[in-house]
């Protein structure tokens, strides 16, 4: 069963959605890079690296390895931390109410936030583009006590009773800079020749500077699940066809069936969703038993880990110059 990407719970894969501030959400995962089957149960969102945004990592139930994801949005915000006085020293379960011209934000201290998860001492609050927030805290106790007015990029510690902020000083931390998440191949490196199936279960050896025919060439990697993948593939079939300059390859990530039954499904379904949603490029998928002489599809990508839809794209010469997350643009 874990063989074919499953957990207990059946094929579930990680997903971030944003919220939108009118009730509803939307599906964030493959632009983020957040999309993984690895069957995340646990998460923690904290500052990890001090520069005024949340950073997250998830608990992967399935795995050996975890997944930091490292937040680079940037903006200005408001860091807070607390200090009870009357009761528990850290004030859990207070609530800051930050209030600017675009409305108040509330937020609860909690250090207890789901499965195998905890939080941060401390809250962030993104500013919106605002030059300074009116701060109130509602602690534990039942007191509420105004802080006043503070500036955007501040750290700042409330005390309970004292009635003013002060500041407190940011601590330098670098993160490390990641490889490409999913990927077993950086930018300036070849694609070498590798084995793979095409859509009728033929192996074959996919070179794709040969398919290229001397042009640039965007090796896409998808999945018949991956509901970005296949909106994308009217708009690749498109550039492949109508560009002189480029030259599209498809490869599909769809884990290989335990059995040679369950293998032809999967091949027909990758052959049915690819031919419904508009693909007219040459598109392969996994080996599931490939000699270990061979380069394969896993020798490029982590077929667990990668987030999908990505594609690289390739100089004429097969190297990578690079890497799309989530769906291309077509002007």
């Amino acid at each position: 069963m874990f063989n074919e990407g499953r957990s207990f719970s059946g094929n579930e894969r990680d997903k971030l959605f944003l919220n939108r501030g009118d009730g509803t959400f939307v599906d964030v995962s493959d632009l983020s890079g957040c999309d993984s089957p690895n069957d995340g149960r646990g998460v923690i969102t904290a500052d990890l690296d001090d520069d005024g945004d949340l950073d997250m990592f998830v608990h992967e139930n399935q795995r050996e390895r975890h997944a930091m994801y490292r937040n680079e949005l940037g903006g200005s915000f408001l860091k807070v931390r607390l200090r009870g006085t009357t009761g528990q020293y850290e004030a859990i379960g207070a609530t800051v109410v930050v209030a600017t011209a675009h409305g108040p934000v509330a937020q609860v201290l909690t250090r207890g936030a789901g499965f195998v998860s905890c939080q941060a001492p401390e809250l962030v609050f993104g500013m919106g583009g605002v030059d300074e927030a009116a701060v109130t805290v509602h602690w534990p106790g039942g007191a509420t006590e105004s802080f006043g007015t503070i500036a955007k990029d501040s750290r700042v510690l409330l005390v309970e009773g004292h009635g003013k902020s002060t500041s407190f000083d940011t601590v330098a931390r670098t993160l490390p800079d990641p490889l490409p998440r999913g990927l077993r191949i950086r930018i300036g490196e070849t694609v070498p020749t590798f084995v793979a199936r095409d859509i009728d279960g033929q192996r074959v050896h996919v070179d794709v500077r040969a398919l290229g025919e001397g042009k640039r060439v965007y090796l896409n990697f998808w999945a018949t699940f991956c509901s970005s993948c296949l909106a994308e593939m009217g708009d690749l079939t498109h550039v492949h066809q109508q560009d002189p300059d480029i030259r599209v390859v498809g490869v599909a990530m769809d884990a290989p069936g335990t059995t040679d039954t369950k293998d032809a499904e999967v091949l027909a379904l990758i052959a049915r969703r690819f031919d419904k949603s508009g693909g007219k490029f040459p598109t392969f998928a996994h080996v599931p038993d490939a000699p270990t002489d061979d380069f394969t599809i896993e020798s490029i990508v982590d077929l667990e880990r990668l987030p999908i839809p990505t594609t690289l794209v390739l100089s004429p010469e097969g190297v990578v110059i690079d890497i799309i997350r989530g769906p291309i643009q077509v002007d």
